[in-house]
């Protein structure tokens, strides 16, 4: 009887346990991102916005996964790549950018147990203060 007891107690267990492991690993992962994300849009805030060719989203780009805008070889965050980082941007009425929107999508979450793709998600977006040179 102690051994039914056992194991159901210890399948109860091994489920909860499992699922606040999932759920902790998904936090810190999320949060891993959002750094990143946010030290990009403060590197975007800044850089020379290059009209009409846009080379700069590179290297914000790079600046999320590597934290460095010149690229490297370790992603900040396991499995980020470039393509997960969108940049864009809003304009005011002389076509001068106003702010800059930095967000991951696509990237997707292998959390032992369980897989998902976040898209749009985290996003941060800063007012533009660079120089502008169409």
């Amino acid at each position: 009887m102690a051994v039914v007891e056992f194991a159901l107690a210890f399948g109860l267990l091994w489920m909860l346990l499992a699922g606040c492991f999932r759920l902790g690993y998904s936090i810190y992962l999320y949060q891993s991102l959002l750094n990143a994300v946010a030290g990009a849009a403060r590197y975007a805030a800044r850089v020379d916005f290059d009209e009409p060719n846009h080379t700069f989203i590179s290297g914000v780009q790079k600046m999320a996964v590597f934290g460095n805008p010149a690229g490297g070889t370790t992603a900040i965050v396991p499995g980020l790549a470039t393509s997960n980082i969108s940049v864009t941007w809003t304009v005011d009425t002389k076509g001068v950018p106003d702010t800059i929107i930095v967000q991951v999508t696509g990237y997707s979450v292998n959390a032992v147990f369980q897989s998902f793709t976040w898209s749009g998600k985290p996003s941060v977006t800063v007012c533009y203060s660079g120089s502008y040179k169409s």
